[in-house]
């Protein structure tokens, strides 16, 4: 779960810190020793009027967005699925299907020492329904 945690930060703090190796390392006692000039040559001002690399790469970053959002939810269901899954092969009490009605309200079928139970539950009650065979 931490690997998956990690590889997910790591690629979203790369999409959204484009510049970090190239961060500017000037403190303040230093800025006042460059001149005017020397600035404008650190700085460089491109004047384009070209906005296709610029659209083209927030697209890609969008899209790389999206697609680590479906990720991530992908993988959370698969490990609630495979923890379900465990947990009923090593308890008495097996939830084998669970089916919702409303938001609010859900059906469970639960195996209890062999025997088969269909449950109800809403925010106000569990209530037991009928024994299935």
């Amino acid at each position: 779960m931490k690997k998956y945690f990690l590889i997910i930060f790591s690629i979203f703090f790369l999409f959204t810190q484009p510049n970090f190796l190239y961060s500017d390392n000037i403190t303040p006692i230093e800025e006042s020793l460059v001149s005017k000039r020397d600035k404008e040559d650190m700085y460089p001002v491109f004047e384009t009027t070209e906005y296709k690399p610029a659209f083209f790469k927030m697209l890609l970053i969008l899209i790389g967005l999206i697609a680590l959002i479906f990720l991530t939810f992908w993988i959370f269901r698969r490990l609630m699925k495979v923890r379900l899954t465990q947990a009923n092969l090593t308890k008495n009490i097996k939830i084998l299907e669970k089916r919702a009605i409303s938001p609010k309200s859900l059906l469970y079928i639960v195996e209890i020492d062999g025997k088969k139970i269909l449950i109800s539950e809403s925010n106000l009650e569990v209530r037991k329904i009928k024994e299935l065979d």
